[in-house]
C-alpha cells in the first residue's frame, strides 16, 4: 500500500524515524530473550504439572490419538534421572573440593623440595620456635653433660694441688659460681647461634638435608627433623641441630662445646593414637595427590552436564565449591585452638605451637581462600547469566548501559575497529583468559591478605568492563557511516 503524503513527508523530514539505537535494539533483544525464556518456562511447568493445557481432544471430547504427548511423557520419565544424578555428582566433588587441596598440597611438599623449605624455613626467624630450640637444647645439653661434676672435678684437682685453707676456701666458694658460669656460657652461645641470621643456614641445611621428613608421617620414617613414632607422636628431632650448634661454639672459641656429645631427643608437637591411622589416609592422599583436583573437577562438569538446568547446576556447584573450602578453612581454625589447647601436655608453649602450624598450612589456607572466592563469583555469574526475572532484568541494565558507553566513546573518535569485532567474537575465550591471569596472579601472592584478594577482584572486573567496552557489536552502527535513506532502504526491498 503506498505511503500517504504526510507519512512521505515526515519520513523525509526526519530520515532517522523509524530506526531504533543500538541500545535500543539490545534492550529489545534482550527483552525478547526473557519473554522467550519465560514462555518456555511456563511450557514446561504446563506440560509436568496435572493442570498444564489440555491436550486436544476429538469431535466427540474424547482424547486424540496423537503420539507425540505420550513420547514426550515416556522421554520425560526416562529422563527423571539426569536431576538426582546431577545433584549427587555436584555434591560429591564438593566433598572432595578439600580433600583435593590437601592432597594436592602433600604431593607439592613430598616432591618439591623448594616448596618443602619454603613452608617449613620461615620457621627459623620465629622468636618463639627459636625459644623452644633454645630451650630444649639447653635440657639435652645438660643432659648429656654433668656439668657440676665436671666443674667439682675440676675444682677438685686444684685442691689435692695442696693449696693453702684460705686458698682453699676461696676456690671452695667459686664451685657453684662456676658451674653456673658454665652453664650461662653454653646457653649464651646456643642464643646467639639460634638467633642469628647463620641459624636460618643451618635450618634450611637441615630441612634439604631431611626432605623425606613429611613422608615420615606416613612411613613412620626416623632419619628426618619431622618425625612421627609408631605410637602417634609428630616431633622435630634435636640431633642435628644441637651437632651444628656443637660445631658453631666450637668454631667460636668456647671450648667447652666440644664436649657436647650426640643427643637423641625429640621436640613433641604433637600426639594423637588417631594419627597412625591418618597415615593411611594421608599415603592415599599424596597417591591421589595429582590426579585427585582433576577428578574434582570431571566430577563438577559431569553434574554440570547431566542437569537439566545448567544455570542452576552451575549456581551450586559455585555454592559447592564456596562450601568444600570453607569447611577446610574452618577445620584448620578448630585444629589450631585444638593444638594450643593441648600445648601443656605437650610441654611446648601455645604460641609457639600455633606459630608452627599456622606456618605448615599457610599455603593450604590461602589456596582454599582463592577456590572459595572463586566458587563465590562462579555462583554469582551463573545466577546472572540465568533465566530469572532479577536476572534478565540486571542483564538488560547492564547492557543498555555498556551499549550507551560504548556509544558515547564511538562519538568522541574512539573506535576499536576490527580489535572491537574480534573482542565482540572471542568474548568468552577473553572472559576465560581474564579469569585464568586473575587465578594465576592470586596464587603468585600467597599467603595472601584481605587487600590482595581485594586488589585482585577490583582489577579483574575493571579489565573485563573495559573489554567489554572496547566490543564493536554488530548490531551498533560505528561511527562514521551514515545510516540509509528511508528512500534507498525501500528500493533495497524489505529485510528478512
Amino acid at each position: 500500500m503506498p505511503e500517504s503524503p504526510d507519512a512521505a513527508s515526515s519520513t523525509a523530514a526526519d530520515p532517522r524515524a523509524g530506526t531504533a539505537t543500538g541500545a535500543e535494539l539490545t534492550a529489545l533483544r534482550a527483552r525478547i530473550a526473557a519473554l522467550e525464556a519465560e514462555n518456555a518456562n511456563l511450557a514446561a511447568d504446563g506440560a509436568r504439572g496435572p493442570g498444564g493445557p489440555a491436550s486436544p481432544g476429538g469431535p466427540d471430547g474424547a482424547p486424540a490419538t496423537d503420539t507425540a504427548a505420550p513420547e514426550a511423557s515416556t522421554r520425560r520419565r526416562r529422563q527423571r534421572w539426569r536431576a538426582p544424578l546431577s545433584a549427587l555428582c555436584i555434591v560429591l566433588a564438593t566433598i572432595l573440593v578439600p580433600v583435593s587441596i590437601v592432597a594436592a598440597w602433600t604431593r607439592a611438599e613430598l616432591v618439591d623440595q623448594e616448596s618443602f623449605v619454603q613452608t617449613l624455613g620461615p620457621l627459623a626467624a620465629d622468636p618463639h620456635v627459636q625459644g623452644v630450640v633454645i630451650e630444649r637444647s639447653m635440657l639435652a645439653i645438660d643432659g648429656a653433660i654433668d656439668i657440676d661434676g665436671l666443674t667439682d672435678s675440676a675444682f677438685d684437682g686444684i685442691v689435692e694441688l695442696g693449696l693453702p685453707p684460705r686458698a682453699t676456701q676461696a676456690i671452695e666458694l667459686l664451685r657453684a659460681p662456676a658451674a653456673s658460669g658454665v652453664r650461662n656460657l653454653i646457653e649464651n652461645g646456643v642464643t646467639e647461634v639460634v638467633e642469628s641470621d647463620a641459624f636460618v643456614a643451618i635450618w634450611e641445611r637441615a630441612l634439604r638435608a631431611s626432605h623425606s621428613a613429611l613422608l615420615a608421617t606416613v612411613s613412620g620414617d626416623t632419619d628426618g627433623i619431622v618425625v612421627v613414632s609408631p605410637t602417634g607422636e609428630v616431633g622435630i628431632q634435636l640431633e642435628p641441630i644441637v651437632r651444628e650448634i656443637r660445631d658453631r661454639l666450637v668454631a667460636q672459641g668456647v671450648g667447652l662445646a666440644s664436649i657436647i656429645p650426640t643427643v637423641d631427643h625429640t621436640i613433641v608437637i604433637a600426639q594423637s593414637d588417631a594419627l597412625v591411622t591418618v597415615n593411611i589416609a594421608y599415603a592415599l592422599a599424596v597417591a591421589l595427590g595429582r590426579w585427585l583436583p582433576l577428578l574434582t573437577l570431571a566430577v563438577f562438569g559431569l553434574g554440570i552436564a547431566l542437569a537439566r538446568r545448567r544455570s542452576t547446576a552451575l549456581i551450586g556447584s559455585g555454592v559447592g565449591i564456596a562450601l568444600g573450602s570453607g569447611v577446610l578453612l574452618v577445620a584448620f581454625s578448630i585444629a589450631s585452638s585444638v593444638l594450643a589447647l593441648s600445648a601443656g601436655e605437650l610441654g611446648v608453649p601455645a604460641v609457639a605451637l600455633t606459630s608452627i602450624f599456622t606456618q605448615l598450612v599457610a599455603a593450604m589456607r590461602a589456596t582454599a581462600t582463592i577456590v572459595a572466592v572463586l566458587g563465590v563469583l562462579l555462583a554469582v555469574f551463573a545466577w546472572c547469566a540465568g533465566p530469572s526475572r532479577p536476572a534478565v532484568r540486571l542483564r538488560t541494565v547492564l547492557g543498555s548501559l555498556n551499549a550507551g558507553a560504548r556509544g558515547a566513546l564511538a562519538r568522541h573518535g574512539l573506535n576499536t575497529g576490527a580489535t572491537g569485532s574480534w573482542l565482540w567474537r572471542q568474548r568468552v575465550l577473553v572472559r576465560v583468559v581474564i579469569l585464568v591471569l586473575g587465578v594465576a596472579w592470586l596464587l603468585a601472592l600467597r599467603p595472601l591478605t584481605g587487600g590482595d584478594l581485594a586488589l585482585v577482584l577490583l582489577l579483574g572486573l575493571a579489565v573485563w568492563w573495559l573489554a567489554e567496552l572496547a566490543q564493536r557489536r554488530p548490531d551498533e552502527r560505528p561511527v562514521g557511516v551514515e545510516e540509509p535513506a528511508p528512500a534507498a532502504a525501500a528500493a533495497a526491498g524489505p529485510t528478512v
